[in-house]
């Protein structure tokens, strides 16, 4: 193909590199857009069930998914001597827990775990860390977050703590029923920022890649994409020399 004094002349071997990756590049781009839909989603959701009115906290022993994120008033009284560590949580790079606090709401027969925040883990994991609380009763505001359906677990893990505060390494409700001896809503709530008696509590809808980031990926393949195709069009392409 003649373009003015250019002639494009593709060769096999580079037309079939490009012919794969081109489409894979774009196809990558393409799917990280997706992420960041679905995740700016996941943003604007919490956003909207956030301001929305608190609920009653009797809507917290039949909960349902147009409970997560919304917020609730909870009084009742901490059990500081049973609480839990869940284990595997990172606060800007550094490895931690966060605390799983039983809280015995009046009126209710139940007790539900509120996520007071996160603390690091020590210099020696056989040295767990001071868990402070308050010891009357309390009224704290909290986020509704439901529990997964699923989770993963290594049957491998060994749990060196035998005493509490116990250190547990996904939220399973049964299991955690079993160890507190208690009925748990099936709900776990997370500690407002603004209250006391927490830890470090950086909530967000979704952890790890947000939504920028997700963007900000697929701008590279796109980018990597078109400069392929530069570079496939730039060495099958030959000036002509005229000759006299």
């Amino acid at each position: 193909m003649r373009i003015g004094s250019f002639e494009f002349r593709p060769g096999l071997w580079p037309t079939l590199a490009t012919l794969i990756l081109l489409p894979f590049l774009t196809w990558l781009g393409v799917w990280q857009l997706d992420r960041a839909d679905w995740k700016q989603g996941l943003v604007d959701n919490h956003a909207d069930r956030a301001s929305q009115p608190l609920i009653p906290v009797s809507e917290l022993s039949a909960p349902r998914e147009d409970l997560q994120y919304r917020q609730v008033v909870i009084r009742g009284h901490y059990d500081l001597s049973h609480q839990l560590l869940l284990d595997n949580r990172t606060h800007q790079g550094h490895a931690g827990y966060h605390v799983l606090t039983p809280l015995q709401a009046v009126g209710n027969s139940g007790m539900v775990l509120v996520n007071r925040g996160w603390v690091a883990v020590g210099p020696d994991r056989a040295v767990l860390p001071v868990l402070p609380g308050p010891a009357g009763e309390v009224a704290v505001t909290t986020t509704i977050m439901l529990p997964p359906a699923r989770t993963f677990r290594l049957d491998t893990v060994d749990e060196i703590h035998r005493g509490w505060p116990r250190v547990v390494q996904q939220i399973e409700m049964e299991q955690l029923e079993q160890r507190l001896g208690h009925a748990l809503l099936q709900v776990v709530l997370l500690l407002d920022k603004d209250e006391p008696d927490g830890f470090v509590r950086d909530w967000k809808p979704v952890y790890g890649v947000g939504p920028d980031k997700h963007r900000a990926y697929a701008l590279q393949w796109f980018t990597l994409a078109l400069v392929l195709l530069l570079i496939y069009i730039g060495v099958n392409t030959e000036r002509i020399l005229n000759k006299s």
